[in-house]
């Protein structure tokens, strides 16, 4: 009898082994602390560990990336963020918020980025120089 209630508490160890390296392996926590350059503009920083969505290079109007980032809100980012944004050299221009998304556009000497923000995403936009379109026009709409 101890045999079989010893070997049920080993494997109850076990699955509770495997589901707690699951949850680590999926925390949603941005540590806001480690960053990278953006792929469509190597000079502005993105959090080390966002996951890279999807990407258009070569649009007529503009390039973009979209990062799947867990848990952040589409009204807001951490004043942390905000201060390394500017510590890269970037400044911050003007902010728009409509229905579910903030659009935040930056100016480093002749570049200008904008970086849509909605639930769990974070869009880098960089128009094309050669286009005349104004910036608020190029947004991404998954």
């Amino acid at each position: 009898m101890w045999g079989k209630s010893k070997h049920r508490i080993w494997n109850i160890v076990w699955v509770g082994v495997f589901l707690g390296i699951l949850a680590g392996c999926s925390q949603s926590n941005i540590s806001w602390t480690h960053y990278q350059g953006a792929f469509v503009e190597s000079s502005f920083p993105i959090p080390e560990e966002v996951k890279d969505m999807d990407t258009i290079i070569n649009n007529s109007k503009m390039n973009y990336v979209r990062y799947e980032l867990p848990g952040i809100e589409s009204s807001t980012l951490p004043e942390s963020y905000l201060q390394e944004i500017k510590n890269w050299g970037w400044k911050q221009q003007q902010e728009s918020v409509s229905e579910g998304k903030t659009n935040l556009v930056f100016i480093q000497g002749d570049r200008t980025l904008q970086l849509v923000l909605q639930k769990n995403y974070l869009t880098v936009i960089v128009p094309d120089k050669s286009s005349r379109a104004p910036i608020a026009e190029a947004t991404i709409n998954p």
